[in-house]
């Protein structure tokens, strides 16, 4: 909960920002698995920088991939750079053409698989999580992959 405090702490850190670390900070503890969305054409920059923090602070920085969004949107030579910089738990996704979604999807489902018996609601949190701030194709992508219900947050 190291990074909980400091959020709190830093006089300069805006009210809603400490409050919605504190909420993810005690979200966490009760997820399977993240799926951290990023954009491809500024991956670095788009991280939410304190998430692999709690992750580390709650013992689940094993847990998590990164879904690099918008991949329909950058050269094939910056998307290997991406890739190469981000490592092994980066894939790239298009949510508009659904190119690497279910892909996502699966490589997620198989690092839970060992760790939860609730495999049933896993796919639709997992959906939407990759889907936040998607185009329409992604969400009615992510709905038919979750079963038809309506995808969910922190599941």
């Amino acid at each position: 909960q190291n990074m909980v405090a400091w959020a709190s702490a830093a006089g300069w850190f805006p009210g809603h920002m400490a409050k919605a670390t504190r909420q993810v900070a005690e979200r966490l503890a009760k997820v399977d698995f993240v799926i951290e969305v990023r954009d491809a054409r500024v991956p670095l920059s788009s991280a939410a920088a304190h998430l692999e923090q709690l992750l580390r602070d709650t013992g689940r920085a094993d847990r998590k991939l990164i879904a690099v969004n918008k991949a329909d949107l950058v050269t094939p030579e910056h998307g290997k750079a991406i890739a190469s910089r981000l490592g092994s738990r980066a894939r790239l996704i298009s949510t508009r053409s659904g190119v690497g979604v279910l892909d996502l999807l699966e490589d997620a489902l198989r690092a839970i698989t060992g760790r939860s018996p609730r495999l049933a609601p896993l796919p639709r949190a997992a959906a939407s999580a990759s889907d936040s701030g998607a185009s329409s194709h992604g969400s009615g992508r992510a709905a038919r992959l979750s079963g038809g219900g309506p995808p969910r947050l922190f599941g």
